[in-house]
């Protein structure tokens, strides 16, 4: 959910824009879904690890870079977008799992706590923006 917000934050920083015919009129860089994709893929890649095997993996990489390539094939974003938000989203997915098992070794009820915490309270944060932001936009329709 962070990483949604982080996307934000660098597309107006960046301020790239889509490419020529998109349908959203918002920057482009980086690509919001290929970053989420990716961050999905990579932690839970690091936190099964060797338990899903070459074959889950492989499943969980592909699906985020289909994830991306649509993207791509849409219109809606350029290669380069979705691979900077696909390097973002892989680290970051890297670090949040790195993070998540230290802190559970340390105390694995703190842990819990604070990643439910985390997730209801950035689910609730995310949605009562989107959901802003999606009502003006039909507003303006």
């Amino acid at each position: 959910i962070a990483a949604t917000f982080l996307t934000d934050v660098l597309k107006r920083w960046i301020n790239q824009g889509r490419p020529e015919g998109a349908p959203f009129s918002d920057p482009g860089m980086p690509s919001s879904h290929s970053l989420v994709s990716f961050f999905a893929a990579v932690s839970w890649m690091s936190t099964v690890g060797t338990h899903a095997g070459n074959v889950g993996r492989a499943l969980l990489l592909g699906s985020a870079m289909t994830v991306a390539a649509l993207r791509v094939a849409c219109g809606y974003h350029t290669f380069a977008q979705i691979t900077v938000g696909a390097i973002i989203g892989s680290v970051l997915g890297k670090g949040w799992s790195v993070l998540g098992s230290a802190l559970h070794v340390s105390n694995p009820n703190a842990t819990f706590v604070f990643a439910w915490t985390a997730y209801l309270f950035g689910s609730a944060l995310f949605i009562s923006k989107k959901m802003k932001s999606w009502i003006t936009h039909e507003k303006a329709l």
